[in-house]
């Protein structure tokens, strides 16, 4: 990882069959009014998401109980085929600054994926489908924490980071177009700025804002996140149209700068 050099070491490598962003990340693509409201209904408006209807297409996978709300793996599912929801959105109602995440899909990307959350108290997960023709649909479940994941301490170390992909082909006996799953996982404290060190002392906020996927030359998954995603934030996506030995470029900026770039080649 190499602070705001990633683009010209990329393009060093001229050897290697990768593809960068087609435009540089910037900090200024976040959703900032969204991801700085502090009650749902506002995030809503932000999202300009108004009296949505809850939809069983749309499903949920989290734990009824949460015994550490620092880490809370939930698993997003629409029913809708690739190309039909051009993004989901993950919420909690309960934290101090709802909106988790977004998530911009490609048509060759499926409406499905896994990652990691922070809860600071007990109360419902929403998901929020956006369909390709503008209209919303949502999901709810209720997960009880047992203990916050939001404030508490830390120690605080140096920045560094370091990212891990893996990209495989999943059984190509299944019926329709083989897919491939794509796992991230990306070395990151990602402090709320509500956490304190052994000295009693606030940290500053310190979280991966914006990631990219891009596969073929094409940016085909468009994240942007906030607070309540955790340490070390892990990703599972799930892609059609990836031939073995494709190679998927991974691109991150977080909200102090800090920028990574991985690349991994699509294996059966």
């Amino acid at each position: 990882m190499q602070r705001r050099a990633w683009l010209k070491a990329g393009l060093a490598l001229v050897a290697m069959p990768f593809w960068l962003v087609a435009r540089k990340l910037e900090a200024a693509t976040w959703f900032t009014q969204a991801f700085e409201a502090k009650q749902t209904a506002d995030v809503m408006a932000a999202l300009k998401a108004i009296a949505v209807p809850v939809s069983p297409d749309l499903q949920i996978d989290a734990p009824q109980k949460a015994e550490n709300g620092a880490v809370v793996q939930v698993e997003l599912t629409s029913k809708q085929a690739a190309g039909n929801v051009s993004s989901l959105r993950l919420l909690a109602d309960a934290n101090p600054t709802p909106l988790i995440a977004s998530f911009e899909f490609g048509k060759q990307v499926l409406p499905k994926l896994v990652t990691r959350i922070k809860l600071a108290q007990s109360g419902e997960v929403i998901a929020l489908a956006q369909q390709a023709n503008g209209q919303f649909q949502q999901q709810r479940r209720q997960v009880i924490v047992l203990e916050d994941g939001c404030a508490g301490s830390e120690r605080e170390e140096p920045f560094a980071s370091s990212m891990k992909m893996r990209a495989r082909l999943m059984d190509e006996r299944s019926p329709g177009k083989p897919v491939t799953e794509l796992k991230i996982i990306i070395l990151h404290p990602m402090r709320t700025g509500r956490s304190k060190n052994d000295d009693g002392q606030l940290l500053s906020a310190h979280f991966m804002q914006l990631m990219q996927v891009v596969l073929n030359g094409q940016v085909i998954i468009d994240v942007q996140a906030g607070t309540g995603i955790s340490r070390n934030p892990y990703f599972t996506f799930y892609l059609q149209d990836a031939k073995v030995g494709d190679v998927i470029a991974v691109n991150w900026q977080d909200n102090l700068g800090y920028e990574g770039h991985g690349q991994v080649a699509v294996s059966s």
